[in-house]
């Protein structure tokens, strides 16, 4: 019996390997920091040191006083939560330290969270990885100086709850964490200042960009009278990304053309507005924006050679770039560009794209999975590492992984790597192109989910064409519109 690996229901990833960036960055409290950038290329082959408590540029608005007030100073962050990759259960500690002095020079703001913060993986029969988060406070120590006055935080009044969860989908890390909680100062005079703040906390990990959004519903009470009363909407957003673009080399007399540069963006914005407030607030003071911008990090990549052949193809600029990238990797050669491309050929380019560690099969241990696919195959390491990851499952003896990948196939991976196949669940088992009936059953859902990110298009006549083959053309293509999306476009709905 063949073994038929069945892309229409292959696609799970537990991304211990693919996710760079970590909730929390920004703290908890509705500041904003400069956060971690994603990696280079180059750290895929030389390990740069990194420590487990991080400090970064940070601001923040805080009203105690009934008045916006900026801080500007540093947040230093340990949230180091590597257990939940070997664990299955288990506790890590969380620490958000904040020191910053006002714009103005007239205040100061200290402060230091501190949970332990308790997880379960759960994997469950649909080949889904999330991770729940529930933390508990264990310190907070605050105080906040706004002029000659200084609010003390009175740690048996306040309350924290910050729980989560982490779904791990085959190349995107998304999460969702619900923050509340319920503050309460003393001022200088021994007077009570109340603040309450409900918001969540939202966004993704992945290799080619990360955001994180926060959002908080700040209420400020000072007790008799409405005197610095107020409701305040906050939003902060940290994004991270990679861009690419070509750099013509100078002189003319060089022994290359040009090189892809990657560029490495990082930006965080913090917008607010007072929704109630007392009568002493400007016109000015109601609305309010502040940002940090790091400068760009770039890389060269490598020069992609003998590729002369290409001149003038339509997929030119998509070939060199995945070369550059390293994720094409087959020796060039004139022609290649109209042959079909193969389904083990496709699996390896898409575990490097999306960085995909092997390691573990380089060193051609024994076990043999797939009859196709014997640990002297090429393909070995990134077929073994995709089954082990769930990234590809079946029945039977092979891989077929000499065999041309055919559209529905390339489209259904490309839906389900990003996670977002649910979009494709409608009452209709109808796709909007033409050609639906040669659509297989197990690809559908996949395919109109890419139908409505707008990811996957018919042609000038509507269709698909499913069960067509694609050439390494095609797959250059495809592989690099999945990489552009997962640069920018990604993350437009988390921007707003």
């Amino acid at each position: 019996m063949r073994r038929l690996i069945i892309f229409g229901i292959m696609m799970t990833l537990l991304l211990s390997q693919s996710v760079y960036g970590k909730e929390g960055d920004m703290g908890h409290m509705g500041g904003i920091s400069e956060g971690s950038n994603l990696p280079k290329t180059i750290e895929r082959y030389v390990t740069i040191p990194t420590n487990k408590t991080r400090t970064y540029q940070y601001k923040e608005v805080v009203f105690l006083s009934g008045v916006p007030t900026e801080f500007n100073g540093t947040i230093t962050v340990n949230n180091d939560d590597s257990v939940t990759k070997t664990k299955t259960e288990g506790s890590y500690k969380e620490t958000y330290t904040v020191t910053a002095t006002s714009v103005e020079g007239e205040g100061e703001l200290n402060r230091t969270l501190a949970f332990t913060t308790y997880y379960k993986v759960n994997n469950n029969m649909d080949f889904k990885n999330q991770i729940i988060t529930n933390s508990v406070l264990t310190g907070w120590v605050e105080e906040v100086t706004v002029g000659d006055m200084t609010y003390t935080l009175d740690r048996v009044g306040s309350s924290y709850s910050k729980a989560g969860v982490k779904d791990l989908t085959p190349g995107v890390a998304y999460f969702s964490t619900s923050i509340s909680y319920v503050a309460k100062f003393l001022d200088g005079d021994g007077n009570p200042v109340t603040l309450t703040s409900n918001g969540s906390n939202y966004g993704y990990d992945q290799p080619w960009s990360k955001i994180e959004t926060q959002e908080r519903n700040i209420g400020i009470s000072k007790g008799e009278g409405n005197s610095g009363n107020m409701q305040v909407r906050v939003q902060t957003v940290h994004e991270a990304k990679k861009t690419i673009y070509y750099d013509a080399t100078e002189p003319f007399a060089i022994s290359f053309g040009g090189t892809y540069n990657q560029r490495m963006e990082s930006e965080s914005n913090l917008t607010y507005e007072v929704l109630s407030y007392h009568s002493n607030l400007t016109n000015s003071q109601k609305y309010g924006r502040i940002s940090i911008k790091m400068a760009n990090q770039i890389e060269k990549l490598p020069i992609p050679g003998n590729l002369d052949f290409l001149q003038g193809h339509w997929a030119e600029a998509d070939f060199k770039k995945l070369y550059s990238m390293e994720v094409f990797t087959e020796v060039p050669h004139s022609g290649m560009q109209y042959e079909a491309m193969s389904r083990g050929a496709y699996i390896k380019a898409l575990c490097l794209a999306m960085n995909i560690d092997i390691s573990k099969y380089t060193t051609r241990p024994k076990t043999v999975i797939f009859g196709d696919v014997p640990v002297t195959h090429p393909y070995y390491p990134y077929i073994m590492a995709a089954y082990d990851q769930k990234l590809i499952k079946g029945t039977g003896e092979n891989f077929d992984v000499d065999r041309p990948i055919n559209r529905e196939e390339a489209f259904v991976v490309y839906v389900r790597v990003i996670g977002l196949e649910r979009l494709g669940v409608t009452q209709s088992p109808l796709t909007p192109f033409v050609d639906d009936a040669t659509i297989s059953s197990w690809a559908k859902k996949e395919i109109m989910a890419g139908y409505k990110l707008g990811i996957i298009k018919g042609d000038e006549l509507g269709r698909v064409k499913p069960k067509q083959w694609i050439s390494k053309s095609e797959a250059a293509a495809i592989i690099n519109r999945l990489i552009d999306y997962l640069r920018s476009d990604i993350g437009e709905d988390y921007r707003k």
